[in-house]
């Protein structure tokens, strides 16, 4: 399985976790989304069976939890060998992951000759893959490990369905019609995590700033009907973009009834027929 799309700059991705960590628990408080706890991506699977993760929030929230239960991550080399392993540390705002070395060099070296590697890891009874690309030499607390960049995807099924043949959808962008009175903006939606936090990138000459309520923002996915949501901005900075453009990166919190927020999640977090 290879990853979809370009990663996140780093700057979005920070905006994302300095909104979950300072704005998420004042946005429920607030009443801004669902009062009923939402689901983390294994609950999700015991209901869809089978799904992708392309939502970056909700793919380092997942990796967190690998590290944290301590469960191996297994990847298949040339010449038949296996690369048994545990994520030691996960960075999601400089986008990367440290793995351990396994007891075979033979294994290590080949890990380290491969453009990326295809990791597999049994978690809380379900089965998720994904590739890091660009496998290379590194240390962490003195210790030797393996560096490779973050996911951009994630496949997970239950165990039931483990050898099921998949077919994954291509990604497309998420198009964001913004309106403010009389004025219309374009942004794309760049993640939107299970609880409501909604990532942002538009054009650096939108005047928004935090606390504005950006009611019916129109949604548009080539895969769907567009569909309306409300949004409270949180945090709106400047960054620049892999290409070398300037970007409002803006990091908001969904307004509305859970069955709204779902139909914003699909478009990241997608049920596997």
């Amino acid at each position: 399985m290879s990853g979809a799309g370009d990663a996140l700059p780093a700057q979005i991705l920070q905006s994302a976790y300095l909104v979950l960590e300072r704005g998420a628990q004042a946005a429920h408080c607030a009443g801004l989304h669902s009062p009923n706890p939402s689901p983390d991506i294994t609950s999700r699977l015991a209901t869809t069976g089978q799904l992708v993760v392309r939502s970056g929030i909700e793919i380092a929230r997942l990796l967190d939890s690998m590290l944290r239960d301590g469960d191996a991550v297994t990847a298949n080399l040339p010449s038949q060998q296996l690369f048994l392993s545990q994520l030691l540390y996960v960075e999601p705002v400089r986008g990367y992951l440290l793995l351990t070395y396994t007891d075979r060099k033979l294994a290590n070296s080949a890990a380290l000759a491969a453009r990326s590697l295809t990791l597999r890891c049994n978690h809380r009874g379900a089965q998720f893959a994904f590739t890091a690309n660009g496998p290379r030499q590194a240390a962490h607390a003195g210790q030797p490990c393996i560096q490779c960049g973050m996911p951009t995807a994630i496949l997970g099924m239950q165990q039931r369905r483990a050898n099921a043949r998949l077919l994954v959808p291509a990604e497309a962008p998420v198009s964001c019609d913004l309106r403010m009175g009389l004025q219309a903006f374009a942004a794309r939606v760049a993640d939107v995590s299970l609880d409501g936090i909604c990532m942002l990138v538009s054009d650096p000459g939108i005047p928004l700033c935090a606390g504005t309520r950006l009611e019916r923002a129109r949604i548009r996915h080539p895969q769907c009907e567009p569909f309306h949501v409300d949004l409270v901005v949180r945090h709106v900075a400047l960054v620049v973009l892999p290409n070398g453009e300037r970007a409002s990166r803006i990091g908001c919190a969904f307004v509305g009834p859970r069955e709204d927020l779902e139909n914003l999640i699909r478009l990241f977090i997608i049920d596997l027929a």
